[in-house]
């Protein structure tokens, strides 16, 4: 009796034992767990930091699929130009001169590598909308009043915007390439001296300012610290000011008909005078105000949209938006005999063909950018087609795309040089796949080796893009934004105000109404344009 007593005793106190064990496995288990999850967290937010990376569940305004936009096409541009000496975008798809049979050039397919010049297009189209939106829509509200300061305060601010990050960028990058020896974008022949350096440096950075005085020099206007990439940012400040003096014009105007037929009647305008610049700014103004109006109609209508209706729209959309797709990948135009233009002159692009081969017909090949022009409809197709398909407007909005968005500034000016510093590294990646280093890359026949070569090359060029984008937007961009606010601030803070309260709104009516009827009464439709740009200037400005 005793020995069952002691044996029950014992297994109870095993049973106890194991229980206890288990219970502190369990929490031991649990809090390992915690742990390991905290670790994690805190890694991803390392990360984050790192690189910029937008936090999660930030509330996006109603144009934050713009910026998703804009960082699509700041992305592509940097895949245009790192296929350098990895494939030739130039190549249209078929057989003969100029062209390629591989499967890659297709229509379509070519677009996700050789759409640069169209992306550029596109940033031009995103500006004009960017920079018009609340200033119509304030128009539109009747307050004059405040889209008058917000007016003054975007002039006030905008070369700031754009010239300052590119000056603190380009004299970081020249002291870097003659103190440390990095690798230079472009090649060029540095300067004897320190001093005669400094002075090469403010002199390429004063040839980026308004006005472009340069129809014959055009290379003056290319900034050689930064492989000229800064080329589009005077053009992206005239086109500001050509958006900024059409607001004021527009002003005054209710009816939304009569306001777009002035402003596609200036695109017209600028088209005619070979400045793609102005017109594609003044697209996206277009583009705008059709929007911010039916946004407003949408309000006053009674009842929901048929869904008839609503499916016809999404259809049209969707091949707007491929129809820019496809054109975007656009190869490169090569004439036969460059001193006569026509039909017969123009080589063979197939898929291309119907749309540029009748305008070689008619000369447009001989002395303008004709190409221009198609790229700059890719870029006004693709904004029109991703505003107005819901789906793809909730892409632009995703948080990697919004990253992008944010990033793009940095991502745009500092890609050729960190291509330039990243070069060397190009015969690993041969090597890696089983390729012969020694041959030159433009030497290579294409193939599959040499695509994941490509793509091997592409892992570490996107992280160093990347972190360096994330960093010039925490230390460049933003503060440049924060730069112009303050400047606008002390500008104003300046003197006093002893006019009567309600003068400045008299005055301001006063100066629109003497701008409106200058421009009409000059009998040309553009003639308030600020600019002195020569017309041969458009015929040498680069590709991108």
């Amino acid at each position: 009796m005793n020995r069952e007593i002691r044996t029950n005793t014992g297994m109870k106190e095993m049973a106890a034992h194991n229980t206890a064990r288990n219970t502190f496995d369990g929490h031991h288990s649990h809090d390992s767990s915690r742990s390991c999850a905290f670790e994690i967290s805190r890694f991803f937010a390392t990360l984050r930091t790192i690189f910029n990376y937008p936090e999660p569940n930030i509330e996006l305004r109603n144009t934050a699929w713009l910026d998703g936009l804009r960082g699509l096409a700041a992305f592509e541009v940097f895949i245009f130009h790192y296929d350098d000496g990895w494939v030739d975008r130039t190549l249209g798809w078929g057989t003969g001169d100029f062209l390629d049979p591989a499967w890659w050039r297709a229509p379509f397919i070519r677009t996700f590598f050789a759409a640069g010049d169209a992306a550029v297009c596109l940033f031009f189209a995103i500006s004009g909308y960017v920079l018009s939106h609340r200033i119509l829509t304030l128009y539109r509200q009747r307050r004059h009043e405040e889209a008058y300061s917000s007016l003054s305060s975007a002039v006030f601010r905008r070369a700031i915007r754009l010239y300052m990050p590119v000056a603190i960028e380009t004299f970081i990058l020249m002291l870097l390439c003659r103190w440390f020896n990095f690798p230079k974008p472009v090649v060029y022949e540095s300067a004897e001296t320190f001093l005669g350096e400094i002075s090469q440096y403010i002199t390429s950075f004063v040839h980026l300012l308004l006005p472009l005085r340069y129809p014959d020099r055009w290379d003056m206007v290319i900034n050689r610290y930064d492989g000229g990439i800064s080329w589009t940012i005077p053009l992206e400040y005239y086109g500001s000011i050509v958006i900024f003096v059409v607001l004021l014009f527009v002003s005054r105007v209710r009816n939304m008909a009569v306001r777009l037929t002035l402003i596609l009647a200036m695109v017209w305008q600028s088209f005619i005078k070979d400045d793609w610049i102005a017109g594609q700014f003044l697209l996206g103004m277009a583009f705008a105000d059709w929007q911010i109006g039916k946004e407003f109609a949408k309000k006053r209508q009674q009842g929901p949209t048929t869904a008839r209706k609503q499916w016809l729209h999404n259809i049209l959309s969707w091949m707007i938006f491929l129809f820019g797709f496809y054109m975007a990948g656009l190869p490169l135009f090569h004439l036969k005999n460059a001193e006569n233009g026509g039909v017969d002159d123009l080589f063979s692009r197939p898929f291309y063909n119907w749309i540029s081969r009748p305008l070689a017909y008619y000369g447009l090949y001989r002395n303008r950018q004709t190409d221009r022009y198609l790229q700059c409809l890719a870029g006004f197709a693709l904004l029109v087609g991703v505003g107005e398909t819901p789906i793809l407007r909730r892409i632009m909005e995703t948080r990697f795309v919004q990253y992008l968005g944010r990033i793009s500034f940095g991502l745009y000016l500092c890609h050729i040089f960190l291509h330039a510093l990243l070069k060397p590294l190009d015969k690993y990646y041969v090597m890696i796949v089983g390729l012969d280093p020694t041959v030159p890359l433009p030497e290579r026949k294409e193939s599959l080796q040499l695509f994941i070569a490509y793509l091997l090359m592409l892992i570490p060029s996107m992280t160093v893009n990347f972190f360096v984008g994330g960093c010039f937007e925490r230390f460049l961009d933003k503060p440049s934004v924060n730069a112009g606010k303050r400047f606008e601030k002390w500008c104003l803070s300046r003197g006093k105000d002893d006019a009567p309260p309600s003068l400045p709104h008299v005055q301001a009516s006063l100066c629109i109404h003497v701008i409106q009827r200058h421009a009409i009464q000059s009998g040309v439709v553009g003639g308030y344009f600020i600019t002195a740009m020569n017309e041969q200037a458009t015929s040498r400005w680069r590709m991108t």
